[in-house]
Order: structure tokens, then sequence, then C-alpha cells
């Protein structure tokens, strides 16, 4: 289906864009950022763009509200890091609402029609505004020989409802003995005292889903960064409960 090796194909591209949207269930007009693999040759992002058109016109007629982007007009190409590079850029993005200035950019590639495409290129920092639900970006890389890749991402839920159901937080602390066990205690107390806007549900919530559970565990029920610090630092026997396990 390719004059060649190395040649792009419309078909295949738009083709895993549309099984990663369905597989994320999502209508491709939630998607208003796509990170491109965007290597500003003549002929490939010509076809990028109309495989990411093809992909979005199965469910969408609307033009222009998807704005895109590459991370290579910053960092230059990093051949087998591309993609990866392009996936951090799409998530501090999604992290702090905003969409990254495509550097450099004059005017389109001819071969490109993005007045009657959903895309937009997005020249300036700005603000990211979703009036279709959470943020949702795609994010594109394309190897050699149809090696091709699309993941969709959303940003994460802000809910607050259960830090607000409970007073209490439980952190929970694990080593491999309990010497590493102690200087783990005194090092969390010394990030909680030294970083104040710290949330205590978030270093909950770390401490329970994110970490390994080894043979040495710690538990400290605290109300809040203060109560915690305190109960970290003087080991609270009443209020801390140490389990080694053999």
């Amino acid at each position: 289906a390719k004059i060649s090796y190395t040649a792009p194909s419309v078909g295949a591209q738009a083709e895993v864009i549309a099984e990663a949207l369905a597989n994320a269930s999502v209508e491709a007009s939630t998607i208003t950022y796509v990170e491109a693999h965007g290597t500003g040759t003549s002929v490939g992002d010509p076809i990028e763009v109309a495989a990411l058109s093809k992909a979005f016109r199965t469910s969408t007629e609307s033009k222009g509200f998807c704005a895109i982007g590459s991370v290579k007009g910053n960092i230059g190409h990093l051949d087998n890091a591309a993609g990866v590079a392009g996936l951090i850029k799409a998530v501090l993005a999604l992290e702090h609402g905003m969409i990254p200035a495509s550097l450099n950019f004059e005017r389109p590639n001819p071969g490109i029609d993005f007045e009657d495409s959903p895309f937009y290129v997005n020249t300036t920092l700005s603000e990211w505004h979703s009036h279709t639900g959470p943020r949702r970006a795609g994010v594109t890389s394309l190897g050699a020989g149809g090696t091709n890749a699309h993941v969709v991402l959303e940003e994460a839920s802000r809910s607050r409802d259960l830090r607000e159901c409970t007073p209490w937080q439980l952190l929970v602390l694990s080593a491999k003995t309990s010497t590493a066990l102690d200087r783990a205690t005194t090092l969390l107390a010394e990030h909680l005292r030294q970083h104040p806007e710290i949330d205590l549900a978030d270093v909950a919530h770390t401490l329970q889903s994110g970490r390994r559970a080894f043979s040495h565990r710690r538990i400290a029920a605290c109300r809040d960064r203060e109560d915690a610090i305190n109960i970290l630092e003087s080991q609270d026997p009443m209020r801390v409960v140490s389990d080694i396990l053999k």
C-alpha cells in the first residue's frame, strides 16, 4: 500500500488513531490537543494531518477546534526517544492546563489544508480550554516501516470528595530493615516540614498506592500536616503502629 518501505501511509496512520480513540471510548470531538510526530518534512507532515483528519472525521465535521503541535520544534528529533518526549510534553500540558507554542511557525506546509481540518497550529502559549468535559490529548509517534503508535490522554480528576469525607489520613511506610524504616520516617517528616503547601491527602494516597510493601512497616494516623510531623518525629506509640513481619 506504500511506494516504499519508509514511506508513510494515510490509511495505516488513520487506522491506529481510530483504534486508540475506540479503545479509550472517547469521541474525537473531545480531543482538544494533538502532539504530532511532526518531523517538518514536505511529505510526512501532510500525510500525518490527513490521517488525523480522516480518523477525526469518522465522528465529527467540526473545524479548527483542536490545537496541534510537536516537541521537535523545541528540541529536535530524538530518534527512538521522540515518542516519549512528545508524551512527556502532552502530560505536562495537561497538568498545567496550558498548550505550549509551536516555535518558529510562520506559515503552514502548502500540502496541509488546515482551514478545512479539525486542527490549527498553536503559535502562542495559551490556556487550554475544554467545553466538552476533561481536557484530552492525542499523541502520535510514527516509526520507519509503519511502526505507528497513538495514545489518548485525559487529565486527572481534581475531585476532593474523598478528602472531605474523613478528617483522618493514614501515612503508610515500609522498608526492608528497621533502620531503613526509621530513616524513611525521618525523611518524610523533614519533607512535610519543608513543604507547607503540600496536601496531606495526596501524600497518603501516594504512599498507599505508589509504593511496594516491605516486611518492616509503620502506619501513622494524623489529621493534618503539623499533626503528621509531630507524630513522625516523636514516633508516639499511641499514634504510630509498627509491624515487623518475620
